[in-house]
């Protein structure tokens, strides 16, 4: 039977934010089709749902994933996990990468105040990792549409869409598809216990509350939300904002938002007087405490690739979830959802005098409330969990067959830095040789002792100094012709290496392409048999009942048989009797003929006596 390894990088129980809130909806809604283990970072803390089994491992420690990987036949990731566990790269099979957040934009938000260095190791880091992923996924999830194209191209990029992978899958959903964030299938429903009213001095049960039910992220925009709320105020004085702002559950960095939103309140004179902070993390399951006792929901964000290509958020959906109203910024998924489906206001982005207009609006209109938030609901219903997971039920359901790794087109570490340290030595002997190449004599001091010395070996050496001129010559012109030799073969070996380097990689281009082909093509094939299977079975079974139905046939044939065999003695016997009738019929023909003669011999002997009464009755009466 598939079981599924569903793999958390974020914290996962009673408090817990988006990425940990939709592993554990999709377990829970996939539970009923396969069996599911949960793990994450920290203990899970909920009780599991029916058909999940929940679990723990070490963040960056590959030995307590590893019995997971072991025994899971199938695996859906978030695909940060690779950053710390690049053995889920290694993983033989199923693996699922989900692409919902995308990480490589959020950080360029997150990390936007730190030197410039170490943003471009961290986004560096990002797209490597993003590239591993989509050369290894079998099949990838994303949260939008437009995220869908975004790794789409990624995709095509890295040489993954093939001709023979189009065919056998025109649109690619096998292969990556939408799994967007959803709501609960359970309808909201209030415990009765104290939430937001209550809890501040300044917030009583006749107040209309507009909650930021969202986090206080670097790339939100909380600021303009705070600016429209003078405004707001003047126009609805029992209005109050609440941000449920509390620590993220999970290791996340302290950011800069929370703090400046809170500063901006108190010089606006309204930290405390209309704009309130919840301090502490919601925790999931008493959420709808808070949410239904809101008027208005509000999510604002700044213009940038993060919010560009973001998931429809964890808490916008929780709006749809409960039936409120929401007042978005223009320009993410979020808000063309909420637009057109009337659930709520779209305003330009860090327009305050939008915002105040939007929740203005709301606030004094409750007829437009209550139209928006009828829409809401029923946009609700439509996104449950267990509805908007079915693409990933599919993937499941389809044949396995393994994506093959792209292979890297650069050398491994080791074999550039062995090429490296051959290249260096072969040019520092090369340097060697250009000053040592020339030989000759060594020179004599120019002092009294020096010249005599000379005197006395030219008259004692005579013809020696000339023949070793001459060899010292002849060894000079000797190593000279060998330096050159050794530029020659440096150069020579450069180009090889050169040329080899070329033709690896050529070789190593096209084994890839082939081998993406081929794998393409057998997937095609498996496809196409899985696709003839059902027909196989149908035709083995309409066999079976014609092989039964022969069956029949020839059973009736025997009794056919019987039937005539004794048909056939019953026959034989009629001709017997039919024998015996014709052997008695020729006596019993004589005897008829004696007979017949018998009574004409009577009838002779009937007129003659009638003739004779006749006469005697003439006789008497004359």
């Amino acid at each position: 039977m598939t079981s599924l390894l569903v793999i958390s990088h974020d914290v996962v129980g009673q408090r817990m934010a988006g990425p940990g809130i939709r592993v554990w909806e999709m377990a829970r809604a996939l539970a009923n089709t396969v069996p599911v283990t949960l793990i994450a970072p920290r203990p899970i803390d909920l009780a599991p749902p029916l058909g999940v089994t929940c679990g723990q491992y070490t963040w960056g420690d590959a030995a307590t994933l590893e019995p997971y990987l072991a025994t899971a036949s199938a695996v859906l990731a978030n695909g940060f996990v690779a950053v710390a566990h690049p053995e889920l790269l290694a993983y033989r099979g199923r693996l699922i990468i989900d692409l919902y957040d995308p990480v490589a934009f959020e950080n360029l938000e997150l990390f936007r105040q730190r030197p410039l260095a170490e943003r471009q190791q961290v986004a560096e880091r990002d797209a490597t990792v993003l590239r591993h992923l989509l050369q290894r996924g079998d099949h990838f999830l994303c949260a939008t549409e437009r995220q869908r194209d975004l790794y789409v191209g990624g995709l095509l990029a890295l040489g993954r869409i093939t001709p023979t992978l189009v065919d056998a899958d025109p649109l690619l959903r096998n292969l990556i598809d939408v799994v967007p964030f959803g709501v609960s299938d359970a309808p909201p429903q209030a415990s009765g216990q104290p939430a937001l009213r209550g809890a501040f001095d300044d917030l009583g049960p006749n107040h209309e509350i507009v909650l930021w039910s969202g986090g206080l992220w670097d790339w939100m925009d909380p600021q303009t939300l705070v600016k429209a709320m003078p405004q707001v105020l003047a126009a609805v004085p029992n209005a109050r904002l609440v941000f449920l702002a509390g620590r993220h559950p999970g290791p996340v960095p302290e950011m800069a938002a929370p703090q400046q939103t809170r500063q901006l309140a108190a010089e606006l004179g309204l930290l405390g007087k209309g704009i309130h902070f919840y301090e502490e993390w919601v925790p999931y399951e008493r959420r709808a405490d808070f949410l239904l006792e809101a008027t208005v929901m509000v999510s604002l964000h700044r213009e940038h690739l993060e919010t560009r290509y973001a998931a429809v958020r964890s808490r916008v959906l929780d709006h749809l979830w409960v039936g409120k109203p929401s007042v978005l910024s223009a320009g993410d998924a979020a808000a063309d959802l909420i637009v057109t489906h009337g659930a709520g206001e779209a305003v330009p982005v860090g327009d305050v005098d939008a915002v105040t207009a939007a929740l203005t609006r709301l606030l004094t209109d409750p007829q437009r409330r209550a139209a928006q938030s009828a829409s809401a609901r029923a946009l609700g219903q439509c996104l449950r969990w267990s509805q908007v997971v079915q693409p990933l039920v599919w993937m499941l359901s389809q044949p396995y067959h393994r994506a093959i790794p792209e292979v890297a087109k650069e050398y491994p570490l080791d074999m550039k830095d062995a090429l490296q340290t051959i290249l260096q030595e072969r040019n520092e002997l090369i340097k060697a040789l250009e000053t040592q190449w020339q030989i000759s004599l060594m020179p004599l001091p120019a002092s009294l002792v020096g010249r005599l010395w000379r005197a006395v070996t030219q008259r004692l050496a005579g013809s020696l100094e000339a023949k070793v001129s001459r060899t010292i010559d002849q060894q000079r012109t000797f190593n000279a012709t060998l330096v050159n030799l050794i530029y020659r073969l440096a150069s020579s070996f450069d180009e090889q290496t050169k040329r080899s380097n070329e033709q690896f990689l050529n070789i190593d281009h096209t084994m890839r392409v082939q081998h993406n082909n081929i794998a393409a093509h057998l997937a095609s094939l498996t496809e196409q048999l899985a696709g003839l299977r059902p027909l196989t079975q149908m035709l083995h079974q309409e066999l079976q009942v014609m092989r039964n139905e022969l069956q029949v046939m020839r059973n009736e044939l025997q009794v056919m048989r019987n039937e005539l065999q004794q048909t056939q003695q019953e026959v034989i016997l009629a001709h017997t009797n039919v024998q015996r009738i014709q052997d008695t019929l020729g006596p019993l023909h004589q005897h008829v003929i004696d007979l017949e003669q018998r009574i004409l011999d009577l009838d002779d002997a009937h007129s003659v006596i009638v003739d004779k009464l006749n006469q005697l009755l003439t006789t008497d009466l004359v």
